[in-house]
Order: structure tokens, then C-alpha cells, then sequence
């Protein structure tokens, strides 16, 4: 017989009906008497935990069978092999053609608000003890991401201005714009963005004078989901003087890059004498690019910084920048290779070296979106709306007071279906996130696979738990206990009496 350990912080029950608690902090151990009879044990660990986290999420749907296709779906997209699809992901989960009607109209049911749901799940996540925290305070990332779409008559769609440094990108594009918030979780150096909630944020108007930007609307998501006292860490083109007061207004913390070109002022000295004009409300102008020259200030030091140790010079200043009353911090660093970039914090309490540390962390989400797009598919939707006058060239803003009321709320409920379709494949990346950082042993005994490099943390990338999971699909869909959401719901729903297509032609 051999002795394994597996890590968890839940308990397991077993054939025999007894639950067992973990021992030795946290730790399983289990013995088993062979590989088979390791791996049936191991995915009914994984399978429990799945149901746990998915079980927390009920109280948000209205109905029973809302909630019914949400678990279908969630299981249909991990365990799905085939081109991410509707189609594809019923036939995962075993279910005929005879579903794809009712598991299409649950993208557009009202049943279920994804506003609703991605609030229920965010503030489940938060109560994970995965969660990272700085001075006590868990650390948000935010980004906007922008999903070539071709379709005549999906509204939204409109020409997008791509800037990335990466040349097999077109400078212009038809597609979306998201606006994402994800949650850092952190497991010993492993780091990773667990989606939260993404947005349509551009393509649709309310009226011709709506003069709302994505800006505005990312610092709108931010104050509706994050409580007081979070960190939120963005990108330099987030960084207005406007969403810092909307920040300090509702108490969230901001780090962010500025451009090299940014200009701060210190304080105003002591009383001086009055002349023409507004008073004056800020002191003298300083040029942050200019004190990359004084040198003499900067301090040497050797910090852990997107994986690597990197020795790095950098100098810490406090500045006016988006208001008289309050200061904020920016960090003045300089790369071994020469480069120069600038951050800044409105927290001014934090050091030079914690502000560059989770400055660093901002890049998971670029990892994030990659997941989501190249592992899941999870912006391939296709929902076109019926009603709508096909787009030619390069679309531009809908303008919804230009049409009747009826047509609005045919946008709206297709906008609907678009974030309903994305939020449930962020649901199901954050889950893949959350076993490789709660049983890393579970999932790397159950790969079936091997990779030429592997992660260096020792925590299992989520293809590799997607590729675990993929391969114990037909343990789980035959040999699951009765009382998991999976089997309860699919023995809910026997096998069509219609015949199947592949019947059709015999």
C-alpha cells in the first residue's frame, strides 16, 4: 500500500458514507490501495468542492431551473473538448439536441440579472482565505480588453483603435470593449486574477449628449463592487485627476502607472502676496521627468518583481495632482535595462517597494484574459438579433434614443446575453484558479498529460486543471454520487423522445 498526501481546507466523505476531517494542518492522508482507486477519490475531492462553490450561488437566481442551466453550463464549459459552443457544451454534460432551445433561451431569460450575479459572486469570493491583501485590504486589477467580432447585427460592435506593440494586431478593428475587474488570489509566490465581473463598456449610447467614457465607467465599477479602503490597480490610460476624486470620495485606493510627461506641484508656501487673477491654489510645478536626473536621491535596491529578482533604482515623492487638499505619491524607478516609468498612489502611507510589488501584479490580468480567450473561448459568443439593421463598414455608437422603446429593450436584453455568456466562463476560469491554488497535489496526481516546462511555483497552470478535469469527464458524468448538483440535474432531464439528427439520416 502507498501513502499520499493531498491539501485541503475542506473535509471529504467517502463510499462509506463517513466524513473525514483533514489532519496534520490541512493535510490529507489517504491510503490507497492502487492508481484507479486514488483517482476516483481524488475527483470526488475535486467534484465536492466544485459543488460547494457553485452551491453558494443559488440564492441569486429567482427560479430553480435558471439556476439548474447555470450548473449545466458551468460543467458543460469545463469538461467541454470540442469548439467552445452551446451545442458543445451540452453535449459535454450528455444532454441531446433536444435542450439546445431551453439552454439558449437561459441566456436571455429574465430569471437571473448579471449584475446580481456577478455581486453574489464577488462577495463570495472575497471570504476566501486565497484572497490577497495589502495593510488588510484586498488588491483588485482592472483592465479593458477589445474581442474582434464581425457580426452585421450584433449591436455594439464598432470600430476599435487597438495600441499594442505587437504587430500580427490590426491598428483598427470591428469588435467589442469589456471592462473587466478581477481579484487577486495567492497561494506562496503563485499569483493569480480571478475574473470578477465584465462590462460592455462602449459601442451603446443612452442619448447623442451622453458624454460618458470608458474611464468614467471603469471608475463607476469599481466604487459599485469594491468597499472602502480597497486597492484597485490599473493601467496609465485609467489615470485621471476625475476617478481619483471618485476614488477618494468613496474611500478606494489607487496605484497606477502615469505617463513620463506628468507634471506635479507641491504645496503652496506660506502666505504670499496676492496679484491679479485667481488665487492660487497649488505651489511650484515640478516636471517628473526631470528628477530622473538627480540621481543622488534615488535609492539601489533588489526587489521580486514579476517573477524575477530585479535591482532596480527608485525614488519616492510626494505631490498635488488631482487636488490641492490631499497628496499623492508617485515612484520615480529606472530598470537595469535603462527604462523609466513613474507610479503613482494615492495612499501615501505605502513604501516605495510595496507600491512597485503590486504594480508588478497588474500583469496577471493580461494572463487572465489570455486564459479566457485562448483556453475557454470564453468571448465566443454568437447572438444575433433578429430586428436589427446589418452594420456595414466600420459601425460606429448605437444611439439608443434614436429608436422606439421596444427596440432599446431589444439591445439591452441581447447586451445582456453577451456579459451573461463571458461572466459564466469567468466563473468557470476563477474555479479552474481556485483548485490549482486550494489541491495543487490532487490535480498534478490526476494529469493526465506531461509538458516540456512546467510552472516553477509547483501550482498547476488551469489548463493543466481543464485537462484533468477533461480527462475524468466520463467518471464524472457516470460514476458521480446522486447527491451532486451535476447528477441531480441531469437526471432531471431524461433523453429526448425525438429522434437525434444522426437518426435522421438512417
Amino acid at each position: 500500500m502507498q501513502s499520499s498526501t493531498l491539501k485541503s481546507a475542506e473535509s471529504l466523505t467517502f463510499a462509506d458514507g463517513k466524513k473525514h476531517s483533514p489532519t496534520f494542518g490541512g493535510e490529507w492522508c489517504i491510503l490507497v490501495k492502487d492508481s484507479n482507486f486514488y483517482q476516483r477519490y481524488s475527483i470526488m475531492h475535486i467534484l465536492r468542492r466544485v459543488d460547494q462553490i457553485l452551491s453558494n450561488l443559488r440564492p441569486v437566481f429567482s427560479r430553480h431551473a435558471a439556476y439548474e442551466w447555470f450548473v449545466l453550463l458551468i460543467w458543460g464549459i469545463l469538461l467541454c473538448t470540442q469548439n467552445p459552443a452551446i451545442t458543445s457544451y451540452l453535449n459535454a454534460v450528455g444532454l441531446s439536441e433536444h435542450y439546445y432551445t431551453l439552454a439558449l433561451h437561459w441566456f436571455h431569460s429574465k430569471a437571473i440579472s448579471v449584475e446580481k450575479l456577478s455581486v453574489a459572486w464577488h462577495e463570495w469570493l472575497l471570504h476566501s482565505p486565497k484572497v490577497h491583501r495589502l495593510r488588510g485590504q484586498p488588491v483588485y486589477v482592472g483592465d479593458g480588453i477589445k474581442v474582434g467580432k464581425e457580426g452585421k447585427k450584433m449591436p455594439g460592435v464598432k470600430k476599435l483603435h487597438q495600441e499594442s506593440a505587437n504587430v500580427t494586431k490590426s491598428e483598427w478593428i470591428r469588435g467589442h470593449y469589456f471592462g473587466a475587474i478581477t481579484l487577486l488570489l495567492e497561494a506562496d509566490s503563485c499569483f493569480k486574477a480571478a475574473p470578477v465581473t465584465l462590462e460592455l463598456q462602449d459601442g451603446i449610447k443612452n442619448a447623442d449628449d451622453d458624454e460618458t467614457t470608458v474611464v468614467d465607467k471603469m471608475s463607476a465599477l469599481c466604487v459599485k463592487l469594491m468597499s472602502a479602503g480597497s486597492y484597485i490597480i490599473l493601467d496609465a490610460y485609467f489615470a485621471s485627476k476625475k476617478l481619483i476624486s471618485e476614488f477618494r470620495e468613496h474611500k478606494l485606493q489607487l496605484i497606477t502607472r502615469v505617463r513620463i510627461n506628468a507634471v506635479g506641484k507641491r504645496s503652496l508656501s506660506a502666505p504670499h502676496k496676492r496679484g491679479r487673477g485667481r488665487p492660487r491654489i497649488w505651489g511650484k510645478s515640478v516636471k517628473l521627468r526631470n528628477l530622473f536626473d538627480e540621481r543622488d536621491e534615488f535609492t539601489t535596491s533588489t526587489l521580486l518583481l514579476y517573477g524575477k529578482t530585479v535591482t532596480l533604482k527608485y525614488r519616492c515623492i510626494d505631490l498635488h495632482w488631482d487636488c490641492p487638499n490631499k497628496k499623492v505619491r508617485f515612484v520615480l524607478a529606472m530598470w537595469p535595462t535603462g527604462q523609466q516609468i513613474i507610479l503613482l498612489s494615492t495612499d501615501v502611507t505605502l513604501s516605495a517597494a510595496e507600491i512597485l510589488n503590486a504594480y508588478s501584479l497588474r500583469f496577471k490580468i493580461e494572463v487572465t484574459f489570455r486564459s479566457l480567450i485562448q483556453l475557454l473561448s470564453g468571448f465566443s459568443y454568437r447572438f444575433w438579433m433578429k430586428d436589427m439593421t446589418e452594420t456595414k463598414g466600420w459601425p460606429q455608437d448605437v444611439i439608443l434614443a434614436r429608436y422606439p422603446e421596444m427596440h432599446q429593450q431589444q439591445v439591452k436584453r441581447k447586451i445582456e446575453a453577451f456579459e451573461r455568456f463571458v461572466l459564466i466562463n469567468a466563473i468557470a476560469l476563477a474555479i479552474l484558479q481556485l483548485l490549482s491554488l486550494e489541491m495543487p497535489t490532487v490535480i498534478w496526481k490526476g494529469f493526465p498529460r506531461w509538458f516540456r516546462t512546467l510552472p516553477n511555483n509547483g501550482y498547476p497552470s488551469e489548463q493543466i486543471v481543464l485537462l484533468t478535469l477533461q480527462q475524468q469527464s466520463s467518471a464524472i458524468l457516470a460514476k458521480s454520487p446522486p447527491d451532486l448538483l451535476l447528477t441531480k440535474f441531469l437526471q432531471a432531464r431524461p433523453p429526448s423522445a425525438k429522434r437525434s439528427s444522426l437518426e435522421r439520416f438512417f
